[in-house]
């Protein structure tokens, strides 16, 4: 798709544009169903489905609470005992007689297949609207409440080389909405904050984030708000065709 001078114009105040990850430029692809598809592959099966989804959004919730940010500034945890954990406890609460080192296998797999290409899918628009604001020049990055292993998944869908950073939560320290992963790649690259975009699909987390750190923001989460786009590829649409107004 070829750059317009209308999408140059809407971007002209910007120095930088960061998008976050998980269901702005990526989708995962039934996270449940590789988590019932491996546990098979290691023996275990007649896992009801309707269980696993229970126990993992119980047990995601705990552990995000418990350990936030991946573990971040948790005691004998990194971000790959994090998942580890939250496999070992999804799994023991839907079948309390599964050993720790079945645990150990299932979770060790699952944390390498959700870094390969088979766990995720592109949102429509999102390559074309990566490369458009490359084309126009931009410092382009990524800001995402994500684990240090996000690289490895943007390189396995495609992504490689197209971002001058990649900022994830659990190198920040911090996660989205905090204003100090916002304030930290414009420290980085002496840009103002007036000068910077960020493109996320949550209210709270990607706009007022980005917007309470004095950057400007787009919206992929529809709405009637005058930044938010039905899709990715609507906001990309808007962006080639029509004045923004920030």
């Amino acid at each position: 798709m070829s750059l317009t001078s209308q999408f140059v114009a809407n971007l002209k105040r910007f120095r930088l544009v960061t998008f976050d990850v998980t269901d702005t430029l990526l989708r995962l692809e039934d996270p449940l169903r590789q988590y019932h598809q491996t546990a098979e592959e290691f023996g275990v099966t007649g896992v009801d489905r309707r269980r696993l989804e229970q126990c993992f959004r119980q047990q995601f919730k705990a552990m995000s609470s418990e350990h936030p940010n991946f573990g971040r500034y948790s005691p004998g945890l990194d971000w790959q005992r994090w998942w580890l954990h939250l496999v070992a406890r999804t799994f023991s609460c839907v079948d309390q007689g599964l050993s720790p080192e079945k645990l150990e296998q299932i979770g060790q797999r699952l944390i390498s297949v959700f870094r390969t290409s088979a766990c995720w899918n592109h949102v429509d628009g999102a390559q074309e609207l990566v490369q458009n604001v490359l084309s126009a020049g931009k410092c382009v990055g990524i800001i995402s409440n994500f684990d240090s292993s996000l690289p490895q998944v943007l390189d396995a869908m495609g992504f490689a080389g197209k971002f001058d950073f990649i900022l994830t939560s659990y190198d920040a320290g911090v996660m989205k909405p905090d204003r100090g992963i916002f304030e930290i790649p414009l420290k980085r690259l002496h840009i103002p904050a007036e000068q910077a975009l960020h493109i996320g699909n949550k209210m709270d987390m990607d706009y007022e984030g980005a917007r309470n750190c004095g950057w400007s923001g787009l919206l992929v989460s529809g709405g009637d708000h005058p930044h938010s786009f039905a899709s990715l590829s609507s906001l990309l649409e808007a962006l080639r065709t029509q004045p923004i107004h920030w």
